[in-house]
C-alpha cells in the first residue's frame, strides 16, 4: 500500500528551509550592518565639501536599505503561506521604512551644519535597523507562517495515515514498525507546533527603537523556528519509514 498524498505532504515539510535560511544568519547580520558614517574615513575639507560628502554617503546608505526593503517586500509578496494579516502588517512596516528613509535623506540634504548632518545620518541606522531588525523579522514571520501551514497539512493527513496502517496487508512486524514511526511523527508534529506557535506574535511588532534590547527576542524566535523545522524533518522521515514498511 502506497501513501502517495501523505508522502508529498511529508516532503513539503522541507519547503520551510528556504525561508529559515535567511533567519538563521541573524548573528552575522547583526555584526555586519553597513554604517554610512564608517566608510572611507571621515569627510574633510570646507563645510560645503564635508556636507556634500556626508550627503553622498547618506544617499548610498539609504539606497542600500531601499534595495533590502524592496527584496523583503518581494519575499513577503512571494510567500504562498504568509497570512493575510501578517502580509499587511509587514508590507505596512516596510513601506513606512522606505518612506521614512526618503524623508530623512531630504532632511540630510537640507542640513547646513556638519554636526546636524552627521547626527541625522546616524539615524539611517538607529531609526530603522533595516539589516539588524527588519530583515530577520520579516524572514522569521515568513518561516513561521510557512511552518504553520505545513503543520496544519500534516495534522490533517494523520488520520488517513493511521487508517492506512490499520488496513495494511503488511506483516504484523511491518505494521508495528509503521505504527511506531507514526507515533513518533505525531510527537514530532506536536513539538513543531509548540515551537512555532509564538514566533510571529513575538517578533512582528518589534521596533527599531527597542534595538539592541529586543535582539534576544529575534535570536530566541530563530531558535524556535529551527527547532520546528528539525521536528518537521523528523516527522517526514517517519512518514518515509511508514511508506517503506507498508509497501514491502
Amino acid at each position: 500500500m502506497k501513501l502517495h498524498h501523505p508522502i508529498r505532504i511529508g516532503i513539503a515539510a522541507f519547503a520551510v528551509s528556504a525561508a529559515l535560511a535567511a533567519a538563521s544568519v541573524l548573528p552575522a547580520m547583526a555584526a555586519a550592518s553597513p554604517s554610512p558614517s564608517a566608510t572611507s574615513g571621515a569627510c574633510s575639507g570646507s563645510t560645503a565639501a564635508r556636507l556634500a560628502c556626508i550627503d553622498q554617503r547618506a544617499s548610498q546608505a539609504v539606497s542600500a536599505r531601499e534595495a533590502a526593503l524592496q527584496k523583503m517586500t518581494s519575499d513577503v509578496n512571494d510567500s504562498a503561506d504568509i497570512t493575510s494579516s501578517d502580509n499587511a502588517t509587514l508590507l505596512g512596516q516596510l513601506s513606512a521604512d522606505a518612506s521614512g528613509l526618503q524623508t530623512l535623506l531630504g532632511t540630510i540634504d537640507a542640513d547646513t551644519t556638519v554636526a546636524k548632518a552627521l547626527a541625522d545620518t546616524k539615524t539611517i541606522v538607529t531609526g530603522y535597523r533595516v539589516f539588524l531588525l527588519e530583515q530577520p523579522k520579516v524572514h522569521l514571520v515568513i518561516a513561521a507562517d510557512t511552518e504553520t501551514t505545513i503543520e496544519s497539512n500534516l495534522q490533517s493527513k494523520l488520520p488517513s495515515i493511521q487508517t492506512a496502517i490499520n488496513n495494511s496487508s503488511a506483516s504484523a512486524a511491518q505494521k508495528a514498525a509503521a505504527q511506531t514511526a507514526f507515533n513518533d511523527c505525531t510527537t514530532q508534529l506536536a513539538a513543531a507546533q509548540s515551537a512555532s506557535a509564538g514566533i510571529v506574535s513575538d517578533v512582528i511588532t518589534l521596533l527599531p527603537s527597542g534595538y539592541p534590547g529586543n535582539q534576544p527576542t529575534l535570536v530566541s524566535a530563530r531558535d524556535s523556528a529551527q527547532t520546528a523545522r528539525s521536528d518537521l524533518g523528523k516527522c517526514k522521515t517517519d512518514i518515509e519509514t511508514i511508506r517503506t514498511d507498508l509497501a514491502s
